[in-house]
């Protein structure tokens, strides 16, 4: 029973992942390439269900450190921590891309001191380069408290999920 409980759970994880992917925004990179790269296996533009039964399954065999057709909970969690680690890297790096504007793979004082002026910029309603008290509440509400843009709770004025 438990080996079927960590397949199973091996199994949603892959699919939570391609799923997540697919209704992911758009304006956040390309993830249908991305998508298309990592499961699009016969290169026709298309993921089909056996291309991703064929993801599940090579993820399933990484997990199998051992080679005998069964998870124990170390390789699960050796497998899961593994995961962690490269998409906290794959992040890392993208960031890292993002803010090296010119791309010469350093970040000058320059690059870094424009990091997050655009959210600055658009809280700062009345343009005068200081956010007041009331300035920083509509933010606040607008965050839904705590969470960011994509929050959601509440939405303050705009009523909707940006």
């Amino acid at each position: 029973m438990k080996k079927l409980a960590f397949a199973t759970i091996l199994a949603a994880s892959t699919a939570v992942g391609v799923a997540g992917f697919a209704l992911a925004d758009e304006n956040e990179g390309s993830r249908e390439a991305y998508m298309i790269e990592k499961f699009d296996a016969n290169s026709d533009g298309a993921i089909s269900k056996a291309e991703i039964e064929a993801v599940k399954a090579e993820k399933f065999s990484e997990a199998d450190t051992n080679s005998d057709g069964n998870l124990s909970m170390a390789e699960l969690e050796a497998w899961r921590e593994a995961e962690r680690t490269r998409r906290m890297e794959m992040m890392k790096q993208r960031m890292f891309e993002l803010q090296d504007a010119n791309g010469d793979g350093v970040i000058s004082i320059d690059e870094f001191e424009t990091r997050g002026m655009p959210m600055f910029d658009s809280i700062d309603a009345n343009g005068d380069e200081v956010l007041s008290s009331d300035e920083l509440e509509k933010m606040k509400r607008h965050r839904g408290g705590r969470h960011g843009w994509h929050h959601r709770g509440d939405h303050g004025d705009h009523g909707k999920r940006d």
